[in-house]
């Protein structure tokens, strides 16, 4: 499977042309396959712009750390500059005389300067809060990952459920095209009425239209999944006519509770923003402590007063610098209760998101543990049904049913075909999202989707809808 890179840091550099080299080539050679899962994911990683724009919003809040470090590391600063000074001087001389004497001189200045944090609580706690932050926005960016892969699931999963029913309405327009001329056939013959052959015009009419409706929801899907990849026409793989739902691991609810709790990164995101609160209102009481500087600063100065004209300074000063809050206003204080509020605001957050979690694993769990119940019941639905057109038939041969019965039945049929369908395409859908809100890798869940799935091109799935293979002799209108 080709790997597009999860982070958008890694979205540059020889490792991703090589990926992306290989996405363009399987793109041009894409009409001739179907589009598994995984390569869905990979095109949809690669194309998808709220995905994209997540990556770089989470690339730039990587550069809060350094930022932040900043504050806490020396800071160095040259100051340089040449001023010209012209005027006149007056002054006495000896025997009371005023003499004036003009002046026209430079004064060049320059200056080194050292300032290194010493004890700094703020910019500590703000570090802290910088680091926090960043966790908070890779856990984020990593729930944007999740989202992405619930409606590419969704699409891909609607896109395969619409080929399937799409197969199943051109088999049962087949079977009533076959039937139609059966009917026809009987008419010319003198053994059937038009009676006959306008129930069952009116029937091929009516699944005509379906096919239609099918054939639209088709390009709809596609149509959504092409949004999300980039792929131009996509097809898809398919559920195997013999698919049954793999067992869950773990088996037990508890467990995935627990790995939904340890590694879920929506809720990674909240118990992230809880420290960021918390170092917030630690920065926020750093107003009430004092700050203590090394400073130090090297100057050179010509010429720097009337009385100094043609002499040089030089200065060397190292030293400390304390300063000491005393009095803001009240700014502190408030900033400081402001700070506690908000920070029982993110653990109420942090609870209401655990009990989310907790409720969709139980439910997707749910879906997924009762699946095989229900599949089970739509495929004997799908047994009696089909054997049901067989008896339908088999009457209709012999006059003793009529072929509104029989398009009843095939009817029904195909309605149990749809619904077994769609029910294995939900279960599948279910056991991806519960996967997805137990924090498991994107990789992950596309490979198990993708070790459900068959070559639908390959190997089509065979109908389930009967289609009449023997003309009857004799009908009743």
């Amino acid at each position: 499977m080709m790997t597009i890179p999860l982070y958008p840091h890694q979205w540059r550099g020889p490792r991703y042309r090589s990926a992306l080299l290989l996405g363009v080539v399987w793109v041009l050679c894409s009409g001739a396959q179907a589009m598994s899962f995984s390569q869905a994911l990979d095109a949809a990683l690669a194309n998808d712009a709220t995905y994209r724009a997540a990556g770089f919003e989470y690339d730039a809040a990587r550069f809060g750390v350094p930022i932040a470090r900043a504050q806490l590391l020396p800071a160095v600063s040259l100051t340089a500059g040449e001023g010209n000074v012209t005027g006149s001087r007056r002054f006495p001389n000896g025997q009371n005389q005023e003499v004036r004497v003009p002046l026209d001189y430079n004064t060049p200045q320059a200056s080194l300067n050292l300032r290194m944090p010493l004890f700094n609580f703020e910019a500590i706690s703000n570090l802290r809060q910088a680091r926090a932050q960043t966790e908070v926005a890779e856990a984020v960016f990593r729930t944007r990952g999740m989202d992405l892969m619930e409606r590419l699931a969704s699409a891909y999963m609607q896109t395969l459920l619409a080929e399937d029913v799409r197969r199943l309405a051109e088999a049962q327009v087949k079977g009533y095209e076959v039937q139609a001329g059966q009917t026809e056939q009987r008419l010319r013959r003198g053994e059937g009425t038009r009676v006959q052959v306008a129930q069952v015009q009116a029937t091929l009419d009516v699944a005509r239209t379906r096919l239609l409706e099918t054939l639209d929801q088709v390009e709809i899907a596609r149509l959504r999944l092409e949004r999300l990849t980039g792929v131009d026409r996509p097809s898809v793989n398919a559920l195997s006519p013999a698919h049954t739902a793999s067992p869950l691991f773990p088996e037990r609810l508890g467990d995935w509770l627990e790995m939904a709790v340890r590694q879920s990164p929506t809720l990674q995101a909240r118990e992230r923003n809880r420290e960021v609160a918390r170092q917030a209102t630690r920065r926020q009481q750093a107003g009430h402590l004092p700050r203590l500087d090394l400073v130090a600063s090297l100057a050179r100065n010509e010429n720097d007063s009337t009385n100094n004209i043609g002499q040089s300074t030089t200065l060397r000063t190292v030293g400390v610098q304390l300063s000491v809050p005393i009095f803001s206003g009240g700014g502190v204080d408030a900033g400081v209760k402001r700070a506690v509020v908000l920070q029982a605001l993110v653990e109420e957050e942090v609870r209401t998101e655990r009990e989310a979690i907790e409720v969709d694993v139980q439910r997707h769990y749910l879906a997924v543990v009762n699946s095989e119940k229900k599949v089970a019941a739509y495929a004997k639905a799908v047994e009696s049904t089909a054997l049901a057109v067989q008896g339908t038939r088999r009457a209709l041969e012999t006059g003793l049913g009529t072929n509104a019965e029989l398009a009843e039945a095939q009817s029904a049929n195909s309605a149990a075909a749809r619904d077994l369908a769609q029910t294995r395409i939900e279960t599948l859908l279910s056991k991806a999202r519960l996967m997805m809100r137990a924090g498991m890798s994107l990789n992950e869940v596309a490979m198990e989707i993708d070790r459900t799935l068959i070559r639908a091109l390959e190997q089509p799935a065979a109908p389930s809808v009967p289609s009449p293979a023997t003309t009857p002799a004799t009908a009743k209108p």
